[in-house]
């Protein structure tokens, strides 16, 4: 063996500094070593507070030997500086894959003795917990490529775990698709599990952010068997239920709920208004020829947008649209009006309001507007009542497309309680 091969040995493995038990699972003699620059491995680790003291390769992964780089720390007792060592212990930890290779972390701790007080102090780590055999970030990622869809037996081969530990670390936090306690305030809504056929009911926690459930169904009789189910100290806790304009839900909450609790989403209220305004917008384009309709159709995205949103070129256009369309114009500051409605803060006014509202849409020569005043005066109670509640179904919207990304990656999830567990474990929170 040349010189340099003898110190790039010595460089790879410095025994001094790593027990004999540890050396003697892996033999030089049997192994064939990467001669890595250390400094090279401690940049892709990214742990400052260790640096590397010696790497060996094996048969089927990447063991890497680390150690603080602080040479004394601090006596608990008399608040000295201790800086001998008298023993070290390796502690044991799979980390990311190196060179496609699992990895495994001996992290030496060193034992010190203090030569005030005769104490002798182990050394602990800020960067790991105290019991853990594995990073956060390997059990992140892990988690986050199984719920995407990758077998499980591809991931153990490749971070170096058993079948059993991916699937306790993908499902450990959805309590095996078990219901969660409701909460004060509620959202549901529906998603498909096939779309046009079959739904499912999504029950959601707004305060939390997390989902409460998945139940089968979407029909009055479907919610109201899952409801029914839970604790009555549950139910009686529940104060605001947020949801969209559907009879089945309005009927199953007010029947085993009550009446006072429910709040209608702002966004399918605006919703409503924004479909009337594309009505009249498609009637006005059939009044125009091919070129004005194009333009037309072009600036839908700004009738919405306050005037400080506008540039003069913009405001312009704008005016000279209204101007020539009275209909449009009505529309636009109809549906404007009821968007700034839902900036109101006190509950009298903003009852008053909202009768103004629905009068004037009444009384419009646009059909469009007065089917949605109809629509607004049967729900008058329920959109009234966000003005105090402040609940919008937001979260549980984003849910929903959670979902249909989590049955895009799974081709369909026909198994209803693995697709319970992994709509929970994927976006339930920590």
């Amino acid at each position: 063996m040349s010189e340099s091969d003898s110190k790039g040995l010595r460089a790879l493995i410095d025994k001094p500094r790593i027990p004999c038990k540890i050396l003697d699972k892996h033999p030089l003699q049997n192994k064939e070593p990467v001669l890595m620059d250390f400094k090279c491995i401690e940049a892709l680790l990214g742990l400052p507070e260790f640096r590397v003291i010696g790497q060996v390769l094996g048969p089927t992964q990447l063991d890497l030997h680390l150690e603080r780089r602080d040479t004394d720390i601090v006596c608990p007792r008399c608040q000295t500086c201790c800086s001998r060592v008298k023993e070290s212990r390796p502690r044991c930890l799979r980390d990311l894959p190196i060179l496609e290779r699992p990895v495994l972390l001996w992290l030496h701790l060193r034992r010190f003795e203090c030569q005030g007080c005769r104490h002798r102090p182990w050394e602990t780590s800020t960067t790991f917990g105290a019991r853990t055999k594995w990073t956060v970030r390997l059990y992140n990622r892990v988690r986050e490529e199984c719920l995407r869809g990758c077998p499980c037996k591809e991931l153990a081969r490749r971070y170096g775990l058993s079948e059993r530990t991916v699937l306790r670390w993908t499902f450990e936090k959805s309590h095996g698709g078990r219901p969660r306690k409701l909460g004060r305030a509620i959202g549901i809504d529906a998603y498909a599990r096939r779309k046009g056929h079959r739904y499912n009911t999504l029950i959601v926690d707004l305060d939390k952010g997390q989902p409460i459930a998945t139940c089968k169904g979407r029909r009055v009789d479907e919610v109201m068997a899952w409801f029914t189910s839970r604790p009555q100290d549950e139910l009686d806790g529940v104060e605001v239920v947020v949801l969209d304009m559907s009879k089945p839900f309005f009927a199953a909450v007010k029947a085993v709920v009550g009446d006072k609790v429910h709040v209608i989403d702002r966004f399918h209220v605006v919703q409503q208004a924004v479909s009337a305004l594309d009505e009249v917008l498609r009637s006005v384009q059939k009044q125009l020829d091919q070129e004005e309709a194009k333009d037309l159709k072009k600036l839908r995205k700004r009738w919405l947008k306050s005037a400080d949103q506008l540039n003069v070129e913009e405001l312009l256009a704008r005016y000279e649209w209204r101007r020539r369309f009275p209909a449009l114009r009505e529309t636009i500051d109809w549906v404007q009006d009821l968007r700034k409605w839902f900036d109101r803060k006190d509950n009298k006014p903003a009852r008053e309001a909202f009768c103004k509202l629905i009068a004037r849409a009444s009384q419009s020569a646009q059909a469009s507007l007065q089917r949605v005043a109809g629509t607004l005066n049967r729900w008058f109670e329920p959109i009234v009542r966000y003005i105090r509640h402040r609940y919008t179904n937001g979260i549980t919207e984003g849910f929903n497309n959670k979902i249909k990304l989590i049955q895009r990656m799974a081709y369909g999830l026909r198994n209803e309680h693995n697709r319970q567990k992994r709509i929970m474990a994927y976006c339930g929170k920590a």
